[in-house]
């Protein structure tokens, strides 16, 4: 009896599906397309991922896999910001610039944009204009919706008082 043939009625193996050629099975630890990803993470964070694994009847690296995917689905169609975006406020992005091309391009009035580096929440109508020229590293604009996250994340509990400077067109 050949050795492979001996070990493989030793783990319960039928021989004759070996003979006929039965198709190999991958493991992901021994496929070249796949890669291993470790990292700590918090113990809340954790346990609710298990918790996801366990509810959807996935192995870890199945659910880690998962979602992954849907993250990065997410960012690449700009439903969620990406982390680098986090800290930014909407100050940060238009320091640096000339306020008064600025406010030319974005028809944002220019003491709306001094006002808004010298720390006052921007209004829907400053986001609208600075929406139309603001630009991401890539080049792709600002989305309004993504300003307005930037701001409500920089004034988390200040309401939008500011509506006095909107103009009455946007209702």
């Amino acid at each position: 009896m050949s050795r492979q043939v001996w070990q493989n009625k030793k783990v319960g193996i039928n021989s004759s599906i070996l003979l006929w050629g039965a198709p190999k099975v991958v493991h992901k630890k021994t496929d070249p397309k796949y890669g291993l990803l470790r990292g700590h993470i918090p113990k809340a964070l954790l346990k609710r991922f298990k918790s996801y694994c366990l509810d959807n009847d996935l192995d870890y690296s199945q659910g880690l896999e998962d979602v992954l995917t849907a993250f990065f689905s997410l960012l690449d169609q700009g439903e969620i910001l990406s982390a680098k975006t986090g800290s930014i406020s909407i100050a940060d992005l238009i320091r640096g610039w000339d306020l008064e091309e600025l406010a030319r391009l974005s028809e944002v009035p220019i003491e709306n944009l001094q006002a808004i580096l010298a720390g006052q929440q921007p209004t829907n109508d400053d986001l609208i204009g600075l929406g139309v020229v603001l630009c991401k590293e890539q080049g792709e604009p600002w989305t309004t919706d993504e300003l307005v996250e930037i701001r409500d994340r920089s004034f988390p509990d200040v309401p939008d008082f500011g509506k006095n400077r909107d103009s009455s067109k946007v209702s």
